[in-house]
């Protein structure tokens, strides 16, 4: 019934964490004392990391490629925690040293990290205006290096993909693909909140709907879900994936007229095309 995949729940050990960052796992325990990561589970010194850790690290490993002191750095994770939406997780940023400062670039708001201090001249971390770095054919350039890298890295396929959206927001088409990237990963949360900003971009769409309720089936809120599924028959009343998974969720719920009634539905359409 589901339409898309995924390895829901995924997690990741410290020892696979440091082979795909490609660090010592002496290096995460340390990160995780220092509170830069937080893992998702612990057990001793037995840690279990999500793929959003895993981005937070590479992150912290771009930001301090020669180890460097941490708790400058922790300070501008906890203010851009702050100042950002809560929905929101920190690696969405654009994050990068120039002078000694970690500067955070959103959109076309640039600040400084550690101060929040707002910088009116917007250039790149490499020095160069954004007007000059951002044109078509960089922008074209970003989305075939993601897409290329989705299946060997994807955690720089995602950064790339980030990169992109600070300049095109309302590119439907690269919020789909990232949701299913973060799907594949295992981080249900990324790929909802990216679905979520296709439902707003296109509310019309049965499918984009649909597959929001699969993803918050996934996460076992049937609530959201069953919202969702509705929101997609409104759309488009012969979608008949949407009509089975509603009588499942209503057979869940102990409504057995609201099941019957959709696998009623379901069956008549897959009878009569």
């Amino acid at each position: 019934m589901e339409r898309r995949g995924g390895m829901a729940g995924q997690s990741f050990s410290t020892r696979m964490a440091a082979r795909i960052l490609a660090i010592s796992p002496a290096r995460i325990r340390y990160w995780v004392k220092r509170k830069l990561v937080t893992p998702t589970a612990t057990q001793g010194r037995n840690y279990q990391f999500s793929f959003e850790d895993l981005l937070r690290m590479r992150l912290t490993k771009e930001l301090l490629p020669n180890g460097g002191r941490v708790l400058p750095l922790k300070q501008c994770f906890d203010r851009l925690g702050r100042v950002i939406d809560q929905s929101r997780p920190l690696t969405s940023l654009k994050l990068y040293q120039r002078d000694g400062h970690i500067l955070a670039r959103d959109g076309a708001a640039q600040f400084e990290a550690d101060s929040g201090q707002l910088l009116l001249a917007l250039t790149s971390d490499s020095g160069q205006p954004l007007g000059k770095l951002d044109g078509p054919a960089r922008m074209r350039r970003l989305l075939q290096s993601a897409a290329e890298l989705e299946e060997t890295d994807p955690l720089r396929a995602l950064k790339l993909y980030h990169e992109y959206v600070e300049h095109e927001p309302e590119d439907s088409a690269i919020h789909r693909r990232l949701s299913r990237l973060f799907e594949t990963c295992g981080d249900l949360s990324g790929a909802i909140r990216h679905l979520e900003t296709v439902v707003r971009l296109e509310p019309g769409e049965a499918e984009v709907h649909f597959d929001l309720g699969v993803m918050y089936r996934k996460q076992s809120d049937l609530t959201r879900a069953e919202e969702n599924f509705l929101r997609a028959l409104e759309c488009d009343a012969n979608l008949i994936e949407a009509h089975l998974h509603l009588a499942e969720i209503y057979e869940r719920q102990s409504r057995p007229r609201d099941s019957f009634r959709h696998l009623s539905a379901a069956h008549r359409l897959m009878n009569n095309p």
